[in-house]
């Protein structure tokens, strides 16, 4: 039976995946600790903050996005290998760091079902895929920088 409560809150939802779509973005904050923050607003004290556009005809995130922008890509390392191993490794600690950090659910992240309890949605997935690219584009970092590294002693 749909009480008035339950209609309020089906109401927000529609509400505010109308809103999200109308939107057409979102923002994706990195907090000064690394964190990785994704929502319809700039987080508060992020020391950088992206809009990224939603693809056609998806309510949420996308799932594949360029490399974070605190994350510098390989030709940027130095030219010390061991600098470059250095800060692939330094990379990939904030990553998983990050990924961590954002397994609990951030708000909207969790839909209702029928039976008055909640589950996690495509927001909380398409976040924490985001998250885990970021790991496994460090990872990759990483073992390109020893792999470098190990070229060069040859």
């Amino acid at each position: 039976m749909l009480t008035f409560r339950n209609a309020i809150f089906v109401f927000a939802l529609l509400l505010l995946s109308f809103t999200a779509h109308a939107q057409g973005f979102y923002y994706h904050s990195i907090m000064p600790d690394g964190r990785s923050v994704i929502g319809d607003q700039p987080a508060p004290g992020a020391k950088q903050v992206r809009k990224v556009p939603l693809t056609r005809g998806n309510a949420s995130a996308p799932l594949s996005t360029p490399p974070p922008p605190h994350a510098a890509p390989p030709e940027q390392a130095s030219e010390n290998p061991e600098t470059a191993i250095r800060q692939a490794q330094e990379q990939l600690e904030a990553a998983k760091t990050a990924l961590e950090s954002g397994r609990e659910p951030l708000p909207g992240e969790r839909s209702g079902t029928a039976g008055g309890a909640s589950r996690l949605n495509d927001a909380y997935a398409a976040r924490i895929k985001l998250l885990e690219n970021e790991v496994t584009t460090a990872q990759k970092r990483l073992d390109d920088a020893y792999a470098r590294r190990n070229a060069g002693r040859r």
